[in-house]
């Protein structure tokens, strides 16, 4: 009978593996296939929109961004909180307050449509009511799905972020060729999530399991006020560039920006699988026997990944904006090597952070992202008027750097671990050389495979400083 390839032999033993894995791998699978869906839809974005379309599109995503903050009050970490205190009686009353605050929503978006005019880039009321429909029906579906995870039921969870993602990308493809414009993005966003929030809180009340009784809301209100403010730092220094940029700069020059960051964030998408394996784990592998030093290596290899991803998505980036979109956008290459900088350094932090989510309180935490927060918006105050895009770019390094920072030295008090920070910045520096020579060299296929070729070798440095393991080879013991 021949012998089945290892590569089969692999994908049949997938079955095989523990629910915790399986469930890490749906999870994985689901995050990736949305984030690629999203990168699917940028050279459609960008064919039919002209850049003060796209940039006013941006801006409209970052008000919708703050508003489901706010309204999402912190409801996802309160239902994985109460269900472990009440039990499945948490869930209806959780459940019923996403709703109503999803309800909430919608009419403050219809009292406000019109104040789009006031915007820095004005908006007609048709956008701004379609923005906070889109931001309601995330709000409400927020909920049900987390019960997924709750529940244990990682597939079903992975198929519903699909399915948004997918019909995402299909409404807003057929929408923009029918030139709706930022009204089609925005509708088909709207349109997407209402399919699936329908179908899960339909089946949330089958089973009794949705309650709009206010009894209990007060409390649930209380629990997630912090954690909204903690998203609001993450909000300063993630996405109130946009802001600052639309008052000092011209609307292509922002499109340019906006543009940009969505592909520099491909090197998070690159990541994104290890994190969601690690992150969970991280607290309690430390209080395990063995745990400091292995929690070192984990970092280790984690930060080789996120300053590898990064380096291949600072040189993947400019040559897809200069294969995928019209050459109105063309500028944007110029900074994606900075922000997928930035974007690195925001991994970094998360990953050397493991002390301060090993207390019993979660405040240092929220300190930390605060101050970069704020650090961020002053750089924004001060650098974007002179300086346009380069001040926000700037200021964002800026606000990253201060995160990297504070989180190391706070953590390092509650947990002293020893890193590999002295590997991990002689990895840095040969990654950064690989990333700018599609800049120093032009786009040119011929330094585009050169870029390419310098990742490759600092993947095989990363191997030698012992930050990523090596390959068995075959007939070593290893590998037998």
């Amino acid at each position: 009978m021949r012998r089945r390839p290892d590569v089969f032999a692999a994908f049949a033993r997938l079955g095989q593996l523990p629910a915790p894995l399986r469930a890490a791998a749906c999870y994985a699978v689901a995050v990736a296939a949305a984030k690629a869906l999203g990168l699917a839809l940028l050279p459609v974005m960008t064919a039919a929109l002209a850049p003060a379309e796209f940039a006013r599109l941006e801006l409209l995503l970052s008000l919708g961004e703050i508003a489901g903050l706010l309204l999402a009050a912190g409801l996802v970490d309160t239902l994985y909180r109460f269900v472990a205190l009440d039990g499945r009686a948490a869930v209806a009353r959780v459940a019923g307050l996403g709703l109503a605050m999803g309800a909430l929503g919608l009419a403050l978006a219809g009292l406000g449509a019109p104040l789009g005019a006031w915007l820095p880039l004005p908006a007609p009321p048709l956008e701004v009511l379609l923005l906070g429909a889109a931001v309601a029906l995330d709000v409400a579906l927020g909920v049900p799905l987390a019960l997924l995870r709750v529940d244990g039921r990682a597939g079903a969870y992975a198929g519903m972020v699909v399915l948004r993602g997918a019909l995402h990308v299909v409404l807003a493809t057929l929408l923009l060729r029918l030139g709706a414009g930022v009204a089609g993005v925005l509708g088909a966003a709207a349109l997407a999530a209402l399919v699936v929030a329908g179908w899960l809180l339909a089946s949330r009340a089958r089973v009794g399991e949705l309650s709009l009784v206010p009894l209990g809301w007060g409390r649930l209100l209380a629990y997630g006020a912090p954690l909204t403010l903690g998203g609001l730092a993450a909000f300063a220094l993630g996405a109130a560039d946009r802001w600052f940029l639309a008052e000092a700069v011209p609307g292509e020059a922002l499109a340019e920006y906006a543009l940009a960051v969505k592909l520099a964030m491909a090197a998070a998408f690159l990541t994104q699988p290890f994190e969601l394996w690690w992150y969970p784990r991280r607290v309690a592998l430390l209080a395990a026997p063995g745990g400091a030093a292995e929690s070192e290596r984990m970092v280790g290899l984690g930060g080789a990944l996120v300053l590898l991803a990064a380096g291949a998505a600072a040189v993947a980036g400019p040559a897809l904006v200069g294969w995928a979109t019209p050459p109105a956008y063309h500028g944007a290459a110029r900074w994606i090597p900075w922000l997928t900088a930035a974007l690195a350094m925001q991994s970094l932090g998360s990953l050397v952070n493991v002390g301060c989510y090993a207390r019993r309180s979660t405040n240092q935490a929220l300190a930390v992202n605060g101050l970069a927060g704020l650090a961020a918006l002053a750089g924004y105050a001060l650098l974007v008027p002179p300086f346009g895009v380069a001040g926000a770019v700037a200021a964002t390094l800026l606000g990253q750097a201060v995160r990297l920072v504070a989180f190391w030295a706070m953590s390092h008090r509650s947990a002293p671990l020893d890193y590999p920070l002295g590997r991990l910045a002689l990895l840095a520096l040969p990654v950064a050389g690989a990333s700018a020579l599609p800049q120093w060299l032009g786009s040119a296929p011929a330094a585009l495979a050169l870029a390419l070729l310098a990742l490759l070798g600092c993947t095989l440095l990363a191997a030698a400083l012992r930050l990523l393991p090596l390959p068995a080879l075959p007939g070593s013991p290893r590998h037998a």
